[in-house]
């Protein structure tokens, strides 16, 4: 993992690694890639680990809303993902707590029945079922996204950055359901929904 991590890194390529249980999280983390996806099982020596390393995490927790479409379904009783969903947001809170960034991903591999787009939306509102802060929610899904990338034009509105801005109805600080409500969508400076 450590040759794949330097040779990435040679080519300026960011290496992310797909890991779920502590000890996958930890080797990961020790060979130097930039951020893990799901990381369902991680202690908090790990945490500690992923902050002094800058090693971001990208949570693809699900909400209350995807657990009852997935109940559905699967013919599943909620309660039987019940306690994946508790490990979960605690895994989540523990991570915010350690300092370690945080940047929202679509990398949820359960099929919801719904669009991957619809899907990872929901991974935002499950960050807020979590307890995580609606200006902590979209700077996971701008400024730390295009950290991650290592690309200063990208989640950022400013001269040089790409022109990708959407607009919602209401204040998601105050009703985080104002995500559902997009009226404006511009993609590189080009505007593909304007909903007075």
């Amino acid at each position: 993992m450590r040759a794949i991590v330097e040779e990435a890194k040679l080519l300026r390529i960011k290496v992310a690694a797909h890991a779920t249980n502590d000890i996958a999280v930890r080797r990961a983390v020790e060979a130097g890639v930039d951020s893990i996806e799901h990381g369902y099982e991680i202690k908090d020596e790990t945490l500690a680990l992923m902050k002094q390393r800058g090693t971001a995490l990208v949570p693809t927790d699900i909400d209350d809303f995807s657990l009852k479409r997935y109940a559905e379904r699967t013919k599943q009783p909620p309660t039987s993902l019940q306690r994946f969903m508790e490990n979960s947001r605690d895994r989540l809170r523990r991570a915010i707590a350690a300092g370690v960034t945080i940047v929202a991903g679509s990398d949820n591999y359960i099929d919801m029945g719904m669009p991957q787009g619809e899907s990872a939306k929901r991974v935002l509102f499950a960050y807020r079922e979590s307890g995580m802060e609606p200006a902590q929610i979209l700077q996971s899904a701008t400024i730390n996204a295009g950290r991650l990338f290592g690309d200063p034009r990208l989640g950022v509105i400013k001269p040089t950055a790409f022109a990708d801005i959407i607009a919602v109805e209401g204040d998601p600080a105050q009703d985080f359901t104002a995500l559902e409500r997009v009226k404006f969508v511009m993609k590189n400076g080009k505007i593909y929904v304007n909903v007075p």
